[in-house]
């Protein structure tokens, strides 16, 4: 291929607009076909494929499943080569197992690592509201009515939607808090560093003696609703899962007032 860099260059721009994917996407697809045209000196071919996706079947099936997904993009849609792509399979992942969850014990001792409200506000925001990592990230003051402390997350994308959900008073304490403590006009809920964020996950790993991330907490809450009775039908409205129509239901009105009473009768407690 004679110029890689403007060939990967006009691919996360396909990305973002003929396929209207999210930017984080664009940036993971133009990552792959990247390390694709230098893994393979820029010849596109079903060997050289082959050879790439070859180089991750030791790598966990999600990990193997995103980078076919990329060179499908690539090859595939935008370079308009389906028969390169013909007959690559995805790795099988299994769903037949109980993914372990931290005690509340260990949830516990993994706050109390913690140095500040804006840390402890954000580690509470993900067992309580269930909200996908970088979808909580994401949330400005605008999507949350903190009087009921209801979240309405716009995010959506081809195959994950925000949901509505509900943060409980544990966490309103010190979200209230950090964002009194802050001075700087941002319409951002959480404003925070990668490395910064990543900093709490560690401390509270490493105090809790578990591996606490804000995936395993959003399983967490899950769980937790589940064992407090919570019907399945509002832990999915909760966690971003239920059809557009259904959400649509529950925005407003009668439907989140529903939601509330649901959530508020579990009483969903982290450290009580």
């Amino acid at each position: 291929m004679p110029n890689d860099a403007d060939t990967v260059a006009r691919f996360y721009e396909y990305s973002k607009i003929d396929e209207r994917l999210t930017n984080r996407v664009s940036s993971d697809y133009r990552n792959i076909a990247r390390r694709f045209l230098k893994a393979s000196s820029g010849m596109i071919s079903r060997e050289t494929v082959r050879a790439y996706l070859t180089s991750y079947i030791g790598k966990a099936p999600k990990t193997y499943n995103n980078q076919l997904d990329g060179l499908r993009a690539f090859i595939e849609r935008f370079l308009r080569r389906p028969d390169l792509m013909d007959g690559f399979k995805k790795a099988h992942q299994s769903n037949n197992y109980e993914p372990e969850l931290p005690t509340k014990e260990q949830l516990k001792k993994g706050f109390n690592a913690l140095s500040d409200d804006r840390e402890r506000a954000i580690y509470l925001f993900y067992p309580t509201a269930g909200l996908r990592n970088r979808e909580a990230l994401e949330l400005t003051k605008n999507d949350i009515d903190f009087e009921l402390r209801s979240v309405k997350s716009k995010h959506d994308t081809r195959t994950k939607k925000g949901g509505i959900t509900f943060y409980n008073e544990e966490c309103e304490t010190y979200l209230k808090r950090y964002l009194a403590s802050r001075t700087d006009n941002s319409d951002k809920v959480f404003r925070i560093g990668y490395r910064q964020f990543l900093r709490i996950w560690d401390k509270a790993s490493k105090a809790s003696g578990f591996r606490i991330t804000p995936q395993v907490l959003r399983r967490w809450h899950s769980t937790e609703l589940g064992e407090l009775m919570v019907p399945d039908r509002f832990v999915d409205v909760f966690q971003g899962r239920a059809p557009r129509s259904v959400l649509a239901k529950h925005y407003t009105g009668k439907g989140l007032e529903t939601l509330e009473k649901a959530y508020e009768k579990a009483d969903l407690k982290v450290l009580g």
